[in-house]
């Protein structure tokens, strides 16, 4: 396998910048997915790396090589495409054969490398069929499958469990990170799924408007945002977001807007004195407490719906002109319009700053 690195890589359509100055660090063996909203410049990204479009500004290197004039063939890379561009005169079987028929393997060696495969994808009964003869995950797979019968340096892989039925996409997930696991293998992985991206990923890229957002471990990404589009682009539902004004009373520091105020102690109080006086106070639906009985540490809210989902229900409350959303166990009494009182875990609160709008470090 191999460690990819890009270094400012910057594509541009004229007055348009597709990716802007993004720096990456893919080491030897890892797993890192690329996650944003539609547009953010992910799937661009990905196809820079395997050559499909040229590279405006910056480096893209595989193991200390500079592969940005190198044609896709001679990049030894697979990249499986959202579609399935699977050649529909071929069966499964000759498919999955025919990178390495490309590479002149011997006939017992493909024979062996394709079973292997198919055993990993669980399409071992499709082998014999065409294209059309299967349905459009069954076609997905045999995609993905064709990649990975390469080994090659480096795998990249663009939504390749979009097609898939729920119970299909969590069998992948594991085979995924299992495959990974035993071939220490290079992977490059585009998905608008976070839970694909927390339990598959050894590091996440989080990419908004072009721009890499933070790059770190899935814990980290989680556990400290880098700024308030991550806070709340990850995690479902996402974290709650309420924009104050820090003020003291009584030597407490509170965090008070329009139609709330919350109370911040030990380090929280710390860092909202540092703070520019405006102050962005996260916190993730399972950390706000819920109650029926008045609290003079929470602040007041109405209950707008109720989602019950068997083992959890969430709570989706109204504030002013804020909405919360809050986790209750199943038994929590809850009715629509119903007041409750709302307090903030202060120990797993996230603080940003309201002016640059990025976290707030000691």
């Amino acid at each position: 396998m191999a460690q990819v690195v890009l270094k400012e890589v910057v594509k541009a359509y004229d007055d348009v910048v597709a990716v802007d100055e993004v720096s990456l660090t893919i080491g030897d063996g890892e797993f890192v997915s690329l996650v944003g909203p539609s547009g953010c410049g992910k799937t661009t990204t990905l196809n820079l790396i395997a050559g499909l479009i040229e590279i405006t500004d910056g480096t893209i290197s595989v193991d200390d090589k500079v592969i940005n004039d190198l044609d896709p063939k001679d990049r030894d890379i697979a990249m499986v495409f959202q579609n399935y561009a699977l050649y529909p005169n071929k069966n499964v079987f000759d498919n999955l054969a025919f990178p390495l028929k490309m590479r002149k393997m011997s006939k017992s060696d493909i024979d062996a490398r394709v079973r292997q495969t198919a055993e990993i994808l669980s399409i071992t009964p499709l082998l014999k069929r065409r294209p059309r003869e299967l349905s459009g995950g069954q076609q997905q797979r045999v995609a993905l499958g064709r990649a990975l019968v390469r080994n090659p340096k480096v795998f990249l892989m663009d939504e390749p469990l979009s097609n898939l039925d729920a119970k299909l996409r969590v069998q992948m997930r594991s085979e995924l990170k299992r495959f990974h696991t035993e071939l220490s293998a290079t992977v490059i992985y585009v998905t608008h799924d976070q839970l694909e991206a927390m339990t598959m990923s050894d590091k996440i890229a989080v990419m908004s408007e072009s721009r890499l957002q933070q790059f770190g471990t899935p814990d980290d990404i989680y556990g400290h945002p880098a700024n308030i589009f991550v806070a709340g682009f990850v995690g479902s539902p996402s974290m709650n977001l309420l924009r104050g004004r820090v003020s003291r009373d009584n030597g407490i520091t509170y965090v008070t807007g329009p139609d709330f105020r919350v109370g911040l102690t030990g380090r929280n109080q710390a860092l909202a004195d540092a703070s520019s006086g405006e102050v962005v106070v996260g916190c993730r639906p399972g950390d706000c407490r819920i109650t029926h009985e008045t609290s003079t540490t929470g602040f007041a809210a109405a209950i707008h719906t109720v989602e019950p989902t068997g083992d959890i229900t969430f709570l989706h409350l109204r504030t002013g002109n804020a909405m919360l959303i809050a986790t209750v166990t199943p038994d929590f009494p809850a009715r629509v319009d119903d007041q409750v009182w709302v307090t903030f875990d202060n120990e797993r609160l996230h603080l940003f700053d309201g002016a640059s709008e990025q976290r707030i470090s000691a």
